[in-house]
């Protein structure tokens, strides 16, 4: 399990984050600048979180991603409909190398009522392996979220051959 962040139920003081130098030089980290980052148990308005999780050089059979998270702004429920998670390879290409692997709004279908919750994405292997081999090291899992939603950790579980 590779994993950043700590499973506190979003317990403060906020944690730093780490992300990948073409993460923070992709478009979408370049329109919202450092300020307008977050970092892990922060709240905040219309900020963009940002972390990458180093892959290993071996061959995977499975992965799955998990995510933590908690749409909460300034203390209150916050306007989450334009909030979206996006996974893979920065810088985020539709094909290639440096694609995207999912990408999706991060509280569609949820209950209004709903504030908190953990999310499990299974995770290509196939795309992974392809990332790993054909790539330049360091090899990274670049994670992105816009909109007012807090994240209290996020890891990627991995089986091996």
């Amino acid at each position: 399990m590779i994993g950043a962040g700590v499973e506190d139920d979003f317990r403060p003081p906020a944690k730093p984050t780490f992300a990948s130098a073409r993460l923070l030089a992709s478009r979408v980290a370049r329109t919202y600048p450092r300020p307008r980052s977050r970092k892990f148990d922060e709240d905040g308005e219309d900020l963009l979180f940002l972390a990458s999780l180093p892959l290993p050089s071996r061959k995977i059979c499975s992965a799955r991603f998990e995510i933590r998270v908690r749409r909460r702004a300034k203390g209150g429920t916050s306007y989450d409909f334009n909030d979206f998670l996006q996974i893979g390879f920065a810088p985020f290409g539709e094909s290639g190398d440096r694609k995207s692997l999912f990408r999706a709004a991060m509280w569609a279908g949820d209950a209004p009522d709903l504030i908190a919750k953990t999310v499990r994405i299974p995770v290509p292997a196939m795309e992974l392996n392809r990332f790993v081999l054909l790539t330049e090291a360091p090899h990274y899992l670049d994670i992105l979220l816009f909109g007012d939603t807090t994240v209290d950790y996020v890891q990627l579980t991995l089986r091996f051959e």
